[in-house]
């Protein structure tokens, strides 16, 4: 178990909340001081009612959040010590970008000249941004905005993170690029944090442990890539598969599938799955014939072709012909 000790662990115990119809149902987890928590789902699965709930900007219904070992779920929320990075960036159309960096300065009562200089000095440590300190949002780019929600966080006196899909507004060339740069920010930060994303790509990089949410129930949680190498369920697998998922339905007899591939299962009925960029072009494998096939990038392409009446998805080198076998790098066997 993780001590709450420490002023920056986060625990969760059997935590209740609701926003119209839609429950989140008896969320339980410990996250330890500085360390990052991704939390995955399909949209609906309740990642922002967690966040939200977390900040105290939707009500317990029932159960317990700590900070340390601070109870925080009956402080409001400005007492809670939680940075908040909204989807939208939250930033103030009214006001220039320094004094949006510098705002959690401001409403502490420092002189506008010292939030000026302060805000500078944190600008200059986020690429790009310093050259417009002088721009209102809507004269700012995506990057520019998120980098300014990022940075307010460094001047805000918290203790816990909470990111709401940070990476969502962004075309997906400068996507990249921030993803490197939150990365170090997080780092930079040493501050706990839990990040809400839609792409398990992002999620995967980006964190330590991850929790997979669906219909407002954690389905798996544990560190990030334990659960990406051991999915519970199919469900799970599919989450963290960004290009999808290749499903066999098959039955394992005498220790072997299709008769030749020996595994170390109880015979019976299962579905063999596999992310399409889990594989290795052999010359023993499962033999199949491209029907359909995509550039994926400068050395790689997309290919459907079917297997047994199967349609499978598979990523493989551009040099790769029409008819070929291939083996999983990584299969799972879910019974069924």
């Amino acid at each position: 178990m993780i001590s709450t000790a420490n002023k920056y662990a986060l625990k969760l115990e059997d935590v209740c909340s609701h926003v119209g119809t839609f429950e989140l149902k008896n969320i339980s987890f410990e996250l330890g001081g500085g360390d990052v928590l991704s939390v995955l789902g399909p949209s609906g699965s309740g990642k922002t009612v967690l966040l939200r709930t977390i900040a105290g900007l939707i009500k317990l219904d029932s159960g317990k959040i700590l900070l340390g070992s601070h109870r925080i779920d009956d402080y409001s929320p400005k007492d809670r010590k939680v940075g908040f990075v909204f989807q939208n960036y939250a930033l103030f159309p009214h006001l220039d970008s320094k004094l949006n960096l510098g705002f959690p300065l401001y409403i502490r009562g420092k002189k506008k000249k010292e939030v000026y200089v302060e805000a500078t000095n944190v600008a200059q440590e986020l690429d790009g941004l310093p050259n417009y300190l002088e721009f209102k949002p809507s004269e700012l780019p995506e990057g520019m905005k998120q980098l300014i929600a990022l940075g307010r966080e460094k001047l805000n006196e918290c203790n816990l993170l909470l990111l709401d899909e940070p990476l969502s507004q962004l075309d997906r060339k400068l996507h990249i690029e921030m993803r490197t740069l939150l990365k170090k920010f997080i780092t930079d930060l040493s501050k706990t944090t839990v990040a809400v994303f839609s792409d398990p790509e992002d999620a995967i990089a980006l964190s330590n442990y991850i929790m997979i949410l669906d219909n407002g129930e954690i389905l798996q949680y544990g560190e990030t890539f334990e659960v990406y190498n051991n999915p519970i369920n199919i469900k799970v697998m599919e989450l963290l598969s960004r290009l999808g998922l290749n499903i066999i339905d098959l039955e394992i007899v005498g220790g072997k599938i299709f008769k030749t591939f020996s595994v170390n299962l109880p015979d019976g009925l299962y579905k063999l799955c596999f992310r399409p960029e889990e594989i290795e072009v052999s010359n023993k494998g499962l033999e199949v014939i491209s029907q359909k096939s995509y550039i994926y990038d400068s050395s790689r392409k997309i290919i459907e072709c079917d297997f047994k009446g199967q349609v499978l998805k598979l990523l493989v080198p551009k040099s790769t012909s029409q008819k070929f076998k291939f083996v999983p790098t990584n299969p799972k066997f879910f019974n069924l």
